[in-house]
Order: structure tokens, then C-alpha cells, then sequence
């Protein structure tokens, strides 16, 4: 299954995956992508939800098969790998969403001036390159479509978590 700990991004969209195609893994926890990759790699585990950047250069040596990408769109680095949903798993969608925060009470001319020096910048030719190559999309958008964004993921993968017993230790 996937690396890192309980709660971990790979993690979550493997439980998701499961209870909607009606399978059961058991989740191995790893402490990173790399040494769960060189796991897949030798056998010791026979799969896993990995992140794209570090198993990319295994796919195009041909020592893994990419089945899908877990993402509700193809990934740019793997455009001929179909999404879980195309691949027979109607409705299924793991996307994670990274946010720029300020502190409360910055003033809102800060806030703003900020947020398009910020969104500039991701129109880079350099950076969106970078970003594409590491399997990020930009999705840019206001600070209420961003909060609504974060509410839908937190209801979400909160089920998740209330459905495997996730829970702070």
C-alpha cells in the first residue's frame, strides 16, 4: 500500500480507492516514497499508491507499470495513464490541495498585493515547467474558492479518517 504514516495523503486515497471498489489492503506504513518504491521494486510489497516524481523514472526504465494516477485528471507527466475513474472506479477522485496562508490581520492591500505577486509567479514559463514536472497543477483561484476548496476536502477525507479509525496519538 502506500508510504508514510497513517493520515498521509497516499494513505487516505487508498482507503478511499478500497471502500468504493469493495477491496482490502493492509496499509504498510513506510517512512517515505523512496523506500516504499524500492519495496515495490523488490517484491516485498506487490504494490502502491506512490507519488509520480519518484516512481517516474522507474516507469519510463520500465521496472514499474503505472495502472492509474489517482487524480480526477490525467497527470502531465503520464498523459497515457488513465485516472482511477477512467480506469473502471466511477467517481473516484483523489486530488490533495496545497494553499498559501497569512497570518489573520494582515491587512487586506498586503493580502492582496501578496496573492498576485504570488499568482505571477506561477505563470512562469520556468515554473510551471517545475511544477508539471513534479505532477502539480495550478489551480488558481480566490480566497473564498480556496476556502470552499478546503471545506469540500475536509468533509471528504474527514470521512475517510471517521471510517478507519483514524485518530491522533
Amino acid at each position: 500500500m502506500p508510504p508514510g504514516g497513517a493520515g498521509v495523503p497516499g494513505h487516505l486515497s487508498m482507503e478511499l480507492l478500497q471502500s468504493m471498489a469493495g477491496f482490502e489492503m493492509t496499509h504498510v506504513p513506510y517512512k517515505g516514497p523512496a523506500p516504499a518504491t524500492q519495496d515495490v521494486l523488490g517484491g516485498q510489497v506487490p504494490c502502491g499508491l506512490l507519488a509520480g516524481p519518484t516512481v517516474l523514472p522507474h516507469v519510463r526504465a520500465g521496472k514499474l507499470v503505472a495502472l492509474a494516477v489517482s487524480g480526477g485528471s490525467r497527470s502531465p507527466t503520464l498523459p497515457e495513464v488513465p485516472t482511477i475513474a477512467e480506469a473502471g472506479v466511477a467517481g473516484y477522485r483523489a486530488d490533495f490541495t496545497l494553499v498559501m496562508y497569512a497570518p489573520r490581520g494582515v491587512p487586506e492591500p498586503i493580502v492582496t498585493r501578496f496573492r498576485q505577486a504570488f499568482v505571477d509567479a506561477l505563470k512562469l514559463p520556468e515554473v510551471t515547467e517545475r511544477l508539471k514536472a513534479s505532477d502539480q497543477v495550478v489551480v488558481g483561484s480566490t480566497p473564498a474558492q480556496a476556502a470552499a476548496t478546503l471545506a469540500a476536502d475536509a468533509a471528504k477525507w474527514g470521512a475517510v479518517a471517521r471510517r478507519i479509525g483514524l485518530g491522533l496519538d
